[in-house]
């Protein structure tokens, strides 16, 4: 009988990375026992007994090493198959792993008890004063609500676990696409000297939070601001279906490549909030340059077929995107609450642009 231990042991074994089965007790939480066979069946796993294991699996597989590597898996030829994301993807799909996912379901009683309001006062300078940028850069798509080519933002940081002992981590955003009329569960990647998360890494974390989300939520809630103000929306309408959005960030700029004017954010010092700053060197995003090679058919094709399987294995999932967020300059803030210490120099609007949707 299988166990996450020994899924994740097969999964090290397929990427010649055996060194790193020993992170599977802090990984997983609980020791690693003995090793096992390559010729093992995974296919044939999934007693009910078992099922409280696997589910450990599949809520934290997406935080192991493994899954942000990239490269291509040692002792192997350098071709797009044997690229550790494509492998992994590979194993996750040939092996039957990804079924694992099916059995998460939320455990949160209430995802939106958090007293989230974009009408609340906000102070640019205090809330640029911390080192959290990805957080903050929620936030203020949480404030600006509407993001043209991304949909309207109701959430941000939306909590999953139901007790501290949980391991699930929070949604960064939750929107409402219009065009496509379904939930958006919005996984942001987000870094002033560029984001390095791999593609794979920001699908599985972003299916795991869609499968602990309980979207009726959302249509049962009064309290909540932001949910209030998204059913006032002439466009809206509540649904079923929702589609999972990885959002990134194309490039972090020195200043003589643009990035006074492209970089999404420029108070990026915590101790020096009123001052722009920009990275040491220009960087272009590890999920903008995964995308520009999964829009390629001939490439990244197990990457493509796991978004597939997902979408076939979720009836209520419409769609995967990847979009790509921008900054624009504006002379005010875009914000219907009140804002303190706005500055044309220094703030933006965001707008958002999709590069690829894999769909049904």
């Amino acid at each position: 009988m299988l166990k996450s231990k020994e899924v994740y042991e097969f999964i090290c074994k397929g990427i010649n990375r055996k060194d790193k089965i020993d992170e599977f007790e802090t990984l997983f939480g609980q020791p690693k026992n003995d090793t096992i066979e390559d010729t093992v069946n995974i296919k044939k796993v999934k007693p009910k007994d078992n099922d409280g294991d696997i589910k450990r699996f599949a809520a934290n597989f997406y935080k192991a090493s493994i899954v942000n590597y990239k490269g291509y898996a040692q002792g192997a030829s350098q071709t797009d198959k044997n690229r550790y994301s494509e492998a992994i993807a590979s194993t996750l799909l040939s092996k039957n792993l990804l079924k694992t996912w099916t059995d998460l379901t939320p455990v949160r009683s209430n995802h939106f008890d958090t007293k989230h309001s974009p009408s609340e006062i906000v102070d640019m300078k205090k809330l640029q004063g911390t080192n959290r940028k990805e957080e903050i850069l929620a936030k203020l798509l949480f404030y600006q609500r509407k993001v043209d080519g991304l949909g309207y933002i109701f959430d941000y940081q939306t909590p999953l676990k139901e007790t501290q002992n949980d391991s699930y981590g929070k949604i960064d955003l939750l929107g409402y696409n219009t065009d496509d009329e379904c939930y958006s569960v919005i996984e942001l990647k987000y870094r002033p000297s560029g984001s390095e998360e791999t593609l794979l890494r920001c699908i599985l974390e972003a299916y795991t939070y869609y499968k602990l989300l309980d979207l009726k939520q959302i249509k049962a809630d009064v309290a909540h601001e932001g949910i209030n103000n998204l059913k006032k929306l002439s466009e809206y309408k509540h649904t079923n279906e929702a589609e999972l959005v990885v959002l990134f960030d194309e490039k972090s700029c020195i200043k003589e490549d643009g990035g006074d004017k492209t970089n999404l954010m420029l108070r990026i010092v915590s101790n020096e909030p009123n001052e722009p700053n920009y990275p040491s060197k220009t960087v272009v995003s590890e999920q903008y340059k995964e995308c520009q090679e999964l829009i390629n058919p001939s490439k990244r094709k197990e990457l493509r077929a796991l978004c597939e399987a997902i979408l076939k294995q979720e009836s209520k999932l419409k769609q995967i995107r990847f979009v790509v967020l921008q900054a624009q300059k504006v002379s005010k803030s875009p914000y219907k609450n009140k804002v303190d210490n706005w500055s044309e120099n220094l703030d933006r609007l965001y707008r958002a642009e999709t590069l690829l949707t894999i769909s049904k």
